[in-house]
């Protein structure tokens, strides 16, 4: 690909492009979902949940740009795998919590550590330096889009504690 085609394409069509080049190298990360039996929105949902910790399912819908019915279907599913725990809220007995269980987030450490040796295995053709540079600059993004991430989730909440006043 012309280097001139990456810049017309933007960052995400030369990411899109890399992933797909070095993505599902081993199949470790598909055999250990279907061991599972889980499915990639169901592991997205359950990341959501790990990284916000306890939540209620409205939130994780709202989260996951879902809506509130297919949200609770695939939470229901989870409860039922033992993925996910659901409860009371402490404050409020009408209000459900969902939070992740131990299964859930050692599934999840598996999944990230299959995804991982995958993207190494697919870039180990590259030069160790080209190899360092790429890891400074995608930590940043990660460091950049968390922050977004967190003043978003920070908007969200406080919209809905209006709303609830």
């Amino acid at each position: 690909m012309s280097r001139r085609r990456t810049a017309a394409g933007g960052a995400g069509l030369a990411l899109q492009r890399l992933v797909d080049m070095i993505s599902h190298r081993s199949g470790a990360v598909l055999t250990i979902m279907s061991d599972a039996s889980v499915t990639l929105p169901q592991v997205l949902l359950l990341s959501r949940v790990a990284a916000i910790g306890s939540t209620s399912p409205s939130d994780i819908a709202l989260e996951a740009q879902a809506s509130a019915p297919a949200a609770s279907q695939m939470i229901e599913r989870l409860v039922q795998q033992g993925l996910l725990l659901r409860k009371e809220a402490p404050d409020d007995r009408r209000r459900k919590v969902i939070s992740p269980t131990a299964r859930a987030r050692s599934l999840l450490r598996k999944l990230e550590a299959a995804r991982a040796a995958d993207y190494e295995l697919g870039l180990a053709p590259l030069s160790s330096e080209l190899r360092n540079a790429m890891a400074m600059l995608l930590q940043r993004a990660v460091d950049e889009l968390a922050g977004a991430r967190e003043n978003r989730r920070r908007r969200r909440r406080v919209a809905k504690m209006e709303v609830e006043r």
